[in-house]
């Protein structure tokens, strides 16, 4: 499931690529970028990423980004993290769990690096309103379908008392994807897609946003404020850069924890 919430983010991949654009920046201090969701019943995993800046000529510090010293701290214990190669370090002897308190330290570029999270609660009481939803087959050739002749939306519900930020995850599990409609000359979209992080406790999902027949899963993530942050970043110029997760000093990325439980609906034609 970790691999899914992935998916999710292709934010930090942009954001090493772009943290230093000639016009905005003149000049580079070589920052790393960590990235880690951590999820009940996963190892710890942590990955750390270079900066790829615009600009030609920078310097980078002599720090190897597959040779740093990780250390994790939790329940009053450090553990020190393997290297795995590009830039992944691991415990596996460290299952995350729920209601825990972790945080990561390493010495980059001669400054200290430390990120900081927990690990929400699982999302409580979740309900849909339909577990099967039928959608007749489009024909492009006819134009997009009236929207009197769209099947009820489908509803998710959970609790959400205190107003945290929640996010849904919809995927086809299908081996084989059998389109809704005729992509045409276009790519054919992926057997995912995604809702916008929430801090309500209900969440529509309507027939348009499904593109293939067959078994979905519905995920619904309880997430922390600095992931729907990360998300509502539009823009990845270096002037968001300036502005790092609040839980990470002195580096760029994201370093949260993620709780979700899942749901199914099946859609026929």
């Amino acid at each position: 499931m970790k691999k899914l919430f992935f998916v999710i983010f292709s934010c930090l991949a942009l954001l090493s690529q772009v943290s230093c654009e000639k016009s905005e920046v003149s000049e580079f201090t070589d920052t790393p970028i960590i990235e880690a969701y951590l999820e009940p019943g996963d190892y710890l995993t942590v990955k750390v990423k270079r900066q790829i800046p615009f600009a030609g000529n920078v310097q980078y510090s002599a720090d190897d980004i597959n040779n740093l010293i990780l250390t994790v701290s939790y329940n009053g214990g450090t553990h020190l993290l393997t290297a795995l190669g590009n830039g992944v370090y691991i415990d596996s002897s460290i299952i995350v769990n729920e209601g825990e308190n972790y945080s990561v330290s390493f010495h980059f570029n001669s400054k200290f690096v430390s990120a900081y999270t927990y690990i929400p609660s699982k999302p409580q009481n979740m309900t849909q309103s339909a577990t099967e939803i039928a959608i007749a087959k489009l024909d492009t050739t006819s134009g997009p379908p009236s929207q009197g002749s769209q099947p009820d939306p489908i509803q998710i519900n959970w609790s959400n008392t205190d107003g945290s930020y929640y996010l849904i995850l919809v995927e086809n599990i299908e081996s084989v994807l059998d389109p809704i409609r005729d992509f045409g000359d276009n790519d054919p979209p992926g057997n995912l897609f995604r809702k916008s992080p929430t801090k309500l406790g209900v969440e529509e999902i309507r027939a348009m946003e499904f593109q293939y027949y067959g078994t979905h899963r519905i995920i619904l993530y309880h997430v922390l404020p600095d992931y729907a942050t990360l998300y509502d970043s539009n823009s990845t110029s270096s002037q968001n850069l300036s502005n790092p997760s609040t839980s990470i000093i002195n580096g760029y990325g994201i370093f949260t924890g993620l709780n979700s439980d899942t749901l199914y609906v099946e859609v026929t034609e």
